[in-house]
């Protein structure tokens, strides 16, 4: 028998998000880089940013060419590093005028120092990072120790903390509903 699957969200019938998705624009111009093994990850939320986010971009491959420049400003890169800049450090003035996108790396910690590797153009980029965001409700996967976030709730973060109108919410909602349907469909251990 074969599956149904919805035309707007891709995913079965029986799984369908729709109805907890709030579109709302990108407050930036946003790239996801999205490494293609993480692509084909069933748990991976860049899916959720893609209805969430329609505008926002998405290249799923290891090589990317330099982006041209957005309308004003220049691309920077949402990734930890000594350099990047720390949206959460108290008085750090953010420089608005200059941060004309995103790029955003998506694949385990692994898989997003390969791209970095494979595109040495990023590593040009003036960094973003964040200290201080809230805790990661994604239970249903985790990144080392435990701590890390998924790439919805870091740009979701990230983009509230650039644009205070940019609201966080319909994001988390999402991700809430997607990890409640992994969380009814697991099979307890025993």
């Amino acid at each position: 028998m074969s599956r149904f699957y919805c035309h707007a969200c891709s995913l079965p019938q029986s799984a369908c998000l729709c109805a907890h998705v709030s579109p709302q624009p990108c407050p930036l111009p946003v790239l996801i880089l999205q490494h293609p093994l993480e692509a084909k990850h069933a748990k991976s939320t860049v899916p959720l940013l893609r209805l969430a986010l329609p505008d926002m971009q998405l290249a799923i491959t290891e090589h990317l060419a330099p982006l041209p420049p957005p309308a004003s400003g220049r691309w920077w890169l949402l990734y930890p590093s000594e350099q990047a800049l720390d949206l959460d450090s108290a008085g750090v003035a953010l420089p608005m005028a200059d941060i004309g996108g995103l790029i955003v790396l998506d694949g385990t910690w692994r898989k997003t120092r390969r791209l970095l590797h494979l595109n040495p153009w990023l590593r040009q980029l003036p960094a973003l990072s964040f200290s201080r965001a809230p805790a990661g409700a994604y239970a249903i996967r985790k990144g080392p120790g435990g701590q890390a976030l998924s790439t919805l709730e870091s740009l979701a973060h990230v983009l509230n903390r650039l644009d205070a109108d940019f609201s966080p919410a319909p994001l988390h909602r999402l991700l809430r509903a997607r990890v409640a349907q992994f969380q009814a469909h697991r099979v307890p251990e025993g």
